[in-house]
């Protein structure tokens, strides 16, 4: 599923004026697309006509404007949001709170200068791009009038609305900072001056970049082509399956059956596999020593009836042996122990697939084409998304034989990756779950 050339990753949101999608652009990076519902093109309209009129460093830009069943925007993906950077952070300091808002007020001010609106400001409304500088979604924003007079300000009941958003969001910033709003920037608030605010908090407290999670190691970016391979045997194959019984029995078990299966989830399921495993070995364990036991007395037993029988037989005046005993053929020598193996070549090795999203796409996708082409139905549920379009279309996609996989970009809790191919390029969307790794989507480039 495409909008405007641009296909569809997942769903964002919906309301009753813009349907909002993760996508892909043409180089498959990430996109936000924003379409327009029944009765929503004129707004989306005014939007784009505001954005585009004024180039600040502070607001999402718009990249892209399309028709494709209503107006379409396109976005650049900024998947962390003020709201959520808030709740991981907790207890900011007010020289972040500075950081965070400031730049807000200012870009509302010059929104504000050249006569538009943002239509909101909320701490959902406000992005973080990877540096942790501050961006403003302003969707809903309007161009009011085309002279931005201190009449106009004074009147306008979209600017009286986005100061109000702003001051709201700075209370209570500040408030989590242990700090309160300055009365120099009330006095600003209070004449409708947003850019003045902006200054007046700067000058209260020296600005700090806001303090993201620490940076995790990148993925590897390396190719790694496809090797085809066996279905998983054994202990995977055993708890792919009980991992899928698992989810319908919780479904439609009811409430009992769901705490039930919560609590039971809070144990790791590679610890199931080595619980499982040692009682596997002991059992195993207490059979083998069983049979040695046995095996030792009953060879007791038979070397205790061969001396017996030797002491009967044997005469009285028997010759000494002594030295017949002491002659013995000469000792044969060890032979030399057989060197090891050659170990098999490194790149026959699968790819190792845990946190590495090419290696655990390309152990996915690999297993994958043993199941189609073995027809395991049961087989293909386990390895997708449950509300994956392959499982539905009536040609799935196949990896080409001579595809590589290269990482495009995390998109959450999912990975876009390319396929490279000089015969079929395509792009496949995996997602990193408990259980795995599972396939979301693949399409044709």
């Amino acid at each position: 599923m495409t909008i405007a050339a641009h296909p569809l990753v997942r769903a964002l949101r919906r309301d009753a004026e813009r349907e909002v999608w993760v996508a892909a652009d043409a180089s498959g990076a990430g996109v936000e697309v924003h379409r327009s519902l029944a009765g929503g093109e004129a707004a989306l309209a005014r939007e784009a006509e505001a954005l585009l009129a004024l180039d600040h460093p502070h607001l999402v830009p718009i990249l892209d404007v399309a028709v494709d069943a209503g107006t379409v925007l396109v976005r650049p993906l900024l998947q962390r949001n003020l709201a959520d950077w808030l709740v991981q952070r907790q207890s900011p300091s007010p020289g972040e709170a500075v950081t965070a808002l400031a730049p807000i007020a200012t870009a509302l001010g010059a929104l504000h200068a050249c006569g538009a609106i943002a239509g909101g400001c909320s701490a959902s409304d406000i992005r973080l791009d990877p540096d942790g500088a501050p961006l403003l979604m302003a969707e809903g924003a309007c161009i009011e009038t085309e002279r931005a007079t201190d009449a106009w300000r004074e009147s306008s009941e979209g600017v009286a609305a986005d100061v109000a958003g702003w001051r709201q969001l700075a209370l209570a910033v500040l408030e989590t900072a242990g700090a309160a709003l300055p009365d120099a920037v009330e006095a600003a608030l209070g004449q409708r001056q947003l850019a003045a605010a902006g200054d007046a908090l700067l000058t209260a407290w020296p600005a700090l970049p806001l303090e993201l999670d620490a940076a995790a190691s990148p993925p590897s970016d390396a190719r790694v082509r496809m090797r085809r391979r066996d279905r998983a045997v054994g202990v995977d194959a055993v708890w792919a399956r009980l991992a899928l019984l698992t989810e319908l029995l919780a479904e439609r078990g009811g409430p009992l059956v769901q705490r039930a299966m919560a609590a039971l989830s809070l144990v790791r399921p590679r610890f199931w596999a080595v619980a499982g495993g040692g009682a596997a070995a002991l059992t195993v364990m207490a059979v083998l020593l069983s049979q040695a036991g046995a095996a030792d007395a009953g060879a007791m037993d038979a070397d205790a009836a061969r001396t017996d029988a030797a002491s009967a037989a044997a005469p009285a005046s028997a010759a000494p042996t002594d030295a017949a005993s002491t002659s013995t053929a000469p000792t044969e020598t060890s032979p030399t122990a057989a060197a090891p193996a050659d170990p098999a070549p490194a790149d026959t090795a699968a790819p190792t697939s845990e946190g590495d999203p090419v290696a655990g796409a390309a152990a996915l996708l690999a297993e994958r084409e043993a199941c189609l082409d073995a027809g395991d139905a049961a087989c293909l549920v386990a390895l997708h998304d449950p509300g994956s379009p392959q499982l539905t279309v009536a040609d799935p996609w196949r990896m080409p034989d001579d595809g590589t996989l290269e990482l495009v970009q995390r998109l959450g809790d999912a990975w876009l990756l390319r396929v490279v191919s000089e015969r079929e390029p395509a792009s496949v969307l995996v997602m990193s779950t408990e259980a795995g790794w599972t396939l979301r989507d693949a399409w044709s480039d």
